[in-house]
């Protein structure tokens, strides 16, 4: 049995009418502005940093590595903590970044803690 075309015509999905294909451009172009926009934003951060590692020295002590990189001619300053297995907060540090010592830097950055930490992160670095 074969099909005429006006069944296959019947079958198929309906046309989109010229004010749904606006609505659906401008749909996609707005989508697009809006990734571009977050793309740019966080491109143009002064200063962005990467988790390497923690080392947990005692029950009240706690080292992290990271590495921090600098956009700008800025000092920076980070702030690491340390948390404890129910992700609490036991423990904070800041850590002064110099310009002078280079765009992309490793830091290792000692906490002391309230009671033994289990993980050690950078929270944020800031370039005031």
């Amino acid at each position: 049995m074969s099909t005429s075309p006006a069944e296959s015509e019947s079958a198929a999905l309906p046309r989109l009418s010229r004010r749904t294909w606006i609505l659906v451009i401008a749909g996609i172009s707005a989508l697009i502005a809006a990734v571009a926009w977050y793309a740019l934003t966080a491109a143009n951060e002064p200063v962005r940093w990467r988790d390497v590692g923690f080392s947990v020295e005692s029950a009240t002590e706690i080292t992290v590595t990271y590495e921090v990189y600098l956009y700008t001619d800025r000092d920076a300053e980070c702030t690491v903590r340390a948390l404890n297995p129910r992700f609490t907060e036991v423990g904070v540090a800041t850590q002064r970044v110099s310009r002078a010592d280079g765009a992309e830097q490793r830091l290792t950055t000692t906490i002391t803690t309230t009671e033994e930490a289990t993980t050690a992160q950078v929270q944020y670095c800031e370039a005031p």
